[in-house]
């Protein structure tokens, strides 16, 4: 059923480019099909920097200096394969502006471990967008060694509409 709404999307926005609410449909649903804790362990295990990137917001994609090469430092620092993992939403931000305008962001954690240690990363992400629709993505990105420690030590951040996350 998803693919059969976002081909039905892809046709009009070819149709309305500048619509909007059609673009933010459409990274929405790209967005909330394709970041999903499997997929996030997958990329990890697989060193997929392009696949990681595509989960960005327009944000961290214009103005990280080198993405490429912190999604390396990223994987070069997690020991061997993610074996086991847990996946927690913990809070989240939502603004309306009452004109139709929203944004609505979560703040997650993803606990995991290889054969040889254990991980945290917390971040947030933004699922819906209506402002700026290019900003669906993850806008925060922090791995944490060991996961109870709050040595962070690779940290991905958007340089602006991000808050804090929390426990």
């Amino acid at each position: 059923m998803t693919n059969i709404i976002l081909s039905i999307l892809t046709v009009l926005l070819m149709l309305f480019p500048n619509c909007t609410r059609l673009q933010v449909e459409y990274r929405t649903r790209i967005f909330s099909r394709d970041f999903k804790a499997a997929n996030l362990v997958r990329i990890i295990n697989e060193r997929d920097i392009d696949a990681l990137e595509e989960l960005m917001c327009g944000n961290i994609k214009q103005n990280t200096s080198d993405l490429s090469g912190m999604f390396e430092n990223l994987f070069d620092a997690i020991d061997g394969k993610i074996v086991e993992f847990s996946w927690e939403v913990s809070g989240g931000y939502e603004a309306n502006h009452g004109n139709g305008k929203r944004l609505s962001q979560q703040h997650y954690r993803l606990d995991f471990s290889t054969s040889t240690g254990s991980y945290r990363i917390r971040g947030i992400y933004e699922y819906y967008n209506s402002f700026q629709p290019v900003e669906i993505g993850i806008r925060s990105l922090t791995l944490f060694d060991p996961p109870e420690s709050l040595n962070m030590t690779v940290q991905i951040r958007a340089t602006n509409g991000v808050g804090e996350w929390h426990e």
